[in-house]
């Protein structure tokens, strides 16, 4: 899917005239009601947090060059539209290709909750948090999804043998965040000394843990922060 189209699925085809008003985008110079204005179209939501919403504009507008200039020339854009019954799809159809690669910028954020690209590596991740909650990529998910590491349910919902299923026997206290089988600290598999070594940040690398190890030197090195990668 090209970027034309990823920006036409987000979401369903409302009317544009119900999310931005011309008077606004064709105010002298550029503001924050503009970038709302303007993210009200490519979001379809006329409740977008202004909060949020200024929040992202900040970042955007130290991200990317000539931005005011940039957002003003995609709010006229999307401006003529509400002077008509064009759909939304219409009028995205429409956007040059420099005013559709900022309407995904903006959309982006809007949906995924952060600003930039997340990476595994520190020196790659440019990405800038900006919401969780109402990131729309869970909102619109919601009624069937909820949002990752949120319960479903209230408060000791996962207690509650789900509908339709025949659940076996359970220890009285399996319920109890404290109770562990009987036994099991002995079934456990103690973990290997060179992976706990260099896990732990006592060693800069796996490598340098199993050679402390065989020598039978300590190892301890000159790591503190615990790895999180292999």
């Amino acid at each position: 899917m090209d970027r034309r189209s990823f920006l036409l699925a987000t979401i369903s085809v409302p009317p544009l005239l119900a999310f931005l008003s011309p008077s606004v985008v064709f105010a002298e110079g550029v503001s924050d009601t503009s970038f709302m204005a303007v993210s009200r179209v490519l979001i379809g939501r006329q409740d977008l947090s202004p909060d949020i919403g200024n929040r992202i504009a900040t970042l955007l507008q130290q991200r990317i060059g000539d931005y005011p200039q940039k957002l003003d020339r995609l709010a006229k854009a999307l401006a003529p539209a509400a002077l008509s019954t064009r759909d939304r799809s219409t009028v995205l159809k429409a956007l040059s290709e420099e005013d559709t690669d900022l309407a995904l910028e903006i959309a982006k954020p809007w949906y995924l909750g952060y600003v930039g690209t997340p990476a595994g590596s520190n020196t790659k991740d440019n990405a800038v948090f900006v919401t969780y909650l109402d990131a729309q990529a869970y909102e619109l998910v919601l009624e069937d999804l909820p949002r990752t590491s949120y319960p479903p349910g209230g408060s000791g919902w996962w207690q509650a043998v789900p509908e339709g299923v025949t659940s076996p026997a359970m220890p009285e206290r399996i319920t109890d965040w404290t109770w562990q089988p009987d036994g099991a600290t002995g079934k456990l598999a103690k973990p290997d000394p060179a992976w706990r070594a260099y896990a732990m940040g006592e060693q800069p690398t796996l490598a340098a843990a199993r050679a402390a190890l065989s020598s039978g030197g300590n190892t301890a090195g000159t790591s503190t922060t615990p790895n999180t990668t292999p």
